[in-house]
């Protein structure tokens, strides 16, 4: 293993040149196929270049390459979380799950599937998609600072009518709008359905 090729091809990755990353590690695999850093640090690449330019075939490569390291080294850590995350990202972990399971059916002793199923489980739960909630009153931005205009405006009206000769008349009008609003505004909360712990 030439520990200055690694050192090398991680540079390039981290850099974000993952076909020239790739090259060294191709070049160290060549060299010593059964480098399990080389390999995993070519499937990375592969997964980075493939999820920048949408590239199925390089994902599939790299998931063909972390199954055949995880097959020849079943505790290389670094290769299931690699294969979890590629996964994700193709959205097959249920795939992956069935695969640990069957694993762990097959080899009851190794905790680490175990653990691999409890962060597909995570994941899992992490990636389900939110809700799409609506802007409070159901309304966007800049129609509920339109309202805030109003109910300000409104306000400063009241108080000089209530100060002001010129705008007595206004007093009744600006008084019922509040007051409407504020009714409004407590039957809205009043309505809104109450959000309850699902657990």
């Amino acid at each position: 293993m030439d520990a200055d090729q690694i050192q090398q091809a991680k540079v390039l990755k981290d850099a974000g040149m993952y076909f020239e990353a790739a090259q060294f590690y191709q070049k160290i695999i060549r060299s010593n196929p059964t480098d399990k850093s080389a390999r995993l640090g070519y499937a990375q690449c592969l997964i980075k270049q493939g999820l920048k330019e949408k590239l199925n075939s390089l994902l599939e490569k790299a998931k063909k390459i972390l199954f055949e390291l995880i097959e020849d080294d079943y505790g290389f850590f670094a290769a299931h979380d690699e294969l979890i995350f590629l996964h994700h990202h193709l959205n097959q972990l249920g795939n992956l799950s069935k695969f640990y399971n069957e694993k762990l059916r097959l080899f009851p002793q190794r905790e680490i599937y175990r653990q691999c199923i409890k962060k597909i489980s995570t994941v899992s739960l992490l990636a389900i998609p939110t809700e799409n909630k609506k802007e409070s009153w159901g309304m966007s931005f800049f129609m509920r600072l339109f309202i805030h205009f109003v109910i300000v405006s409104v306000s400063v009206i009241f108080v000089l009518s209530l100060t002001v000769k010129k705008f007595r008349s206004l007093v009744f009008p600006s008084a019922l709008f509040i007051f409407l609003f504020i009714g409004w505004s407590v039957f809205r909360f009043l309505a809104k359905p109450k959000k309850r712990d699902k657990w």
